[in-house]
């Protein structure tokens, strides 16, 4: 059984580097925005096992689910990864150990060579 929620914010944060990331959320949507795919480089370093990262994605979309919220990464206006009920997770997001996030391909490419 599910317990839909509506959120609603604004959170800006500062990484040692001094890079901006933005959270927002409105209604089922809370959104993540990152200057650039390199700034979650440290936080996956720290999740380098892929059972730990597996399981905390899991845990991370059941709570999701169970709210009725999806959480979106985006790098400016391209969306990059979803999780959240409505994700449809495919064979790279298992191969590399995210499970139940969506991760969209041609974004996070084109991703990586933004400046």
């Amino acid at each position: 059984m599910s317990y839909p929620l509506d959120v609603s914010g604004r959170l800006s944060l500062t990484d040692e580097n001094g890079k901006q990331i933005l959270v927002t959320a409105e209604k089922q949507t809370i959104t993540v925005t990152l200057p650039s795919l390199w700034v979650g480089h440290p936080m996956l370093r720290q999740l380098s096992n892929r059972r730990q990262r597996t399981s905390m994605m899991e845990n991370i979309y059941g709570g999701l689910k169970h709210a009725d919220l999806m959480i979106e990464f985006r790098i400016a206006d391209r969306i990059i990864a979803l999780v959240g009920p409505q994700s449809r997770p495919g064979f790279l997001s298992h191969l590399v150990g995210f499970g139940p996030v969506e991760l969209k391909i041609v974004p996070i490419l084109l991703s990586l060579f933004k400046r």
